[in-house]
């Protein structure tokens, strides 16, 4: 098993931010490859996507869509990580096909900035979820539905631009797995379709690193709410933003 060495954040500058606001961590230990490393913002309010010009000791990073305003610490995980060359993937008659993906699993502790990181403004047609007890509906996860899940709402009149894109930032713990990719959906362009295939897609990028996770779609019947379930086994806490889009 490939292990790196623990992470030191020595400095954090800005200490706020918003969607596409630049952060830049100074410290050692920082991945070599950019992307192996996870960076979340706000009390895991955000991801925050490395830079290309990042070394190091010095680590750039762009924040990606929030949900709400939130605030809380900085924390980092340098990752073993896989190029993902899966292009496409389908459920029923809809189409994901990726743009940008990273898959991480720790490869050292993870660093805590030790800082009160706040998020000043939330990104629009974004919603976020958090980890609950279990599944408030029916849905099948893999047989793992009675115990914790991460769970996010979506309006039942939400409506979904014929030309979609998706962000999606999902961090599972423990151990820790985190799945980062942008994409763009076609075909059936349905609520529960558009779902269907992300729940899918995730699964697929998780299998790359041989984890367990599994994903599904259902609908409240009380609130009729569309509602994305993600769990995996030993689940204990975790993050998960998705961020609709007009490609």
């Amino acid at each position: 098993m490939l292990t790196r060495t623990a992470v030191t954040i020595e400095s954090v500058e800005p200490l706020e931010g918003r969607e596409g606001t630049i952060v830049t961590l100074r410290g050692t230990g920082f991945a070599p490859h950019i992307r192996n490393n996870c960076v979340v913002v706000g009390g895991m309010g955000a991801c925050a996507r490395p830079e290309p010009d990042s070394t190091d000791t010095e680590l750039r990073v762009r924040i990606g869509p929030v949900a709400k305003r939130t605030e809380g610490d900085i924390l980092m995980w340098p990752g073993t990580g896989v190029d993902v060359h899966t292009e496409q993937v389908a459920f029923r008659d809809t189409s994901l096909k990726f743009s940008e993906v990273a898959i991480f699993r720790n490869g050292a502790p993870v660093a805590s900035a030790g800082v009160n990181f706040r998020l000043t403004d939330g990104s629009t047609h974004t919603y976020s979820g958090y980890v609950e007890d279990a599944p408030a509906t029916r849905v099948e996860l893999g047989g793992l539905e009675g115990g914790p899940v991460m769970r996010v709402r979506f309006p039942r009149d939400l409506q979904l631009p014929a030309r979609l894109s998706v962000d999606i930032c999902l961090v599972l713990k423990e151990p820790t797995l985190a799945i980062d990719f942008s994409a763009e959906i076609s075909g059936d362009m349905g609520l529960e379709g558009c779902l269907g295939v992300i729940a899918k897609s995730i699964m697929t990028n998780a299998t790359l690193l041989g984890e367990n996770v599994f994903a599904g779609v259902s609908k409240n019947e009380n609130s009729g709410e569309f509602e994305l379930y993600v769990t995996k086994p030993y689940l204990t806490n975790g993050m998960f933003v998705v961020h609709f889009g007009e490609s």
